[in-house]
């Protein structure tokens, strides 16, 4: 019993790394309505300015990650507003996104690569972060630093879920995702609201990335796998919602755990997208997900 509780809360551990990056990629859809095959990178780049803050002013770990998140997100709003904007505005608005934001969002990535690679090298960087001694409930003991990432992942969602329900700039993300063309005539600054949005899910993406760091080594192509995880993220809870992107990165994350303990640790990347398949076969929208009815 004490295996499967450790294999559940290592599971939630990953969930909810995978949730915050599936959450980025479900604001950026709401406000580009485009899937942004990029963000894999951007968490990469995260960690690297994480561990380039924490090695160069040897701060305290919250704010190693309090400053990637902002330099990461300052980067996600230039990159929206210099690549993503005027191909957007070309190809008929923002309601349309076309397979030149599709080809850009691959092209952004392989640059980001590029950029990381020239940067810090190819070679696997450790993150030296130590979170303490592990911590014993009753007979069951917990490594702190998945206490860490559970923790600081949960006081992200709930300052994400505080900023769209309370505050103006929330509502006006809110009003964007919902229909661009009414929040303009609310007298809403549409493409300034897309580019907080865009830099809010960067700088989730680059949290999940910090977080990650000190468990694994930091490396130019740490973001392939996590993109494709989180992906199944957000399909699973529908794509879109916030919630079924927190739902759908805790079940990837206890079925990845759960099947490599139990299972085979070699086919762990499999095991989201059986569950993939198996809610789609159920549910086609996802958990959270609503089919959208198309008159003939």
């Amino acid at each position: 019993m004490s295996y499967f509780i450790d294999l559940v809360i290592v599971g939630l551990s990953l969930g909810m790394v995978y949730g915050l990056v599936a959450i980025g990629i479900s604001l950026i859809y709401s406000g580009l309505d485009v899937v942004h095959f990029a963000h894999g990178e951007i968490y990469m780049l995260g960690a690297f300015i994480g561990l380039w803050v924490f090695n160069t002013f040897g701060l305290p770990f919250p704010l190693v990650l309090l400053a990637s998140m902002i330099i990461t997100g300052l980067i996600g709003v230039v990159i929206e507003r210099v690549f993503y904007r005027p191909i957007l505005k070309s190809g008929g608005g923002y309601t349309v996104a076309g397979m030149a934001m599709v080809i850009c969002g691959f092209g952004m990535a392989f640059v980001l690569q590029n950029i990381a690679f020239l940067i810090w090298g190819p070679r696997s960087l450790p993150f030296p972060v130590t979170f303490g001694m592990p911590i014993e409930i009753g007979n069951l003991t917990l490594p702190s630093s998945y206490v860490w990432i559970v923790a600081a992942a949960l006081v992200l969602m709930s300052a994400l879920h505080l900023f769209l329900k309370k505050t103006r700039l929330g509502l006006a993300v809110r009003a964007v995702a919902g229909n661009k063309d009414i929040a303009y005539l609310m007298g809403i600054n549409v493409p300034l609201t897309i580019s907080v949005t865009f830099g809010v899910a960067c700088a989730l993406g680059a949290a999940a990335g910090v977080l990650v760091g000190p468990i694994n080594y930091v490396h130019v192509l740490m973001g392939l796998g996590i993109l494709i995880k989180a992906f199944a993220a957000a399909v699973i809870g529908g794509f879109g919602s916030l919630p079924g992107a927190v739902l759908g990165g805790l079940l990837v994350g206890v079925v990845e755990s759960l099947g490599a303990g139990y299972l085979s640790g070699n086919y762990k990347d499999i095991y989201a997208f059986i569950l993939l398949i198996v809610v789609l076969m159920i549910r086609p929208a996802g958990l959270f997900g609503i089919l959208a009815k198309v008159k003939a």
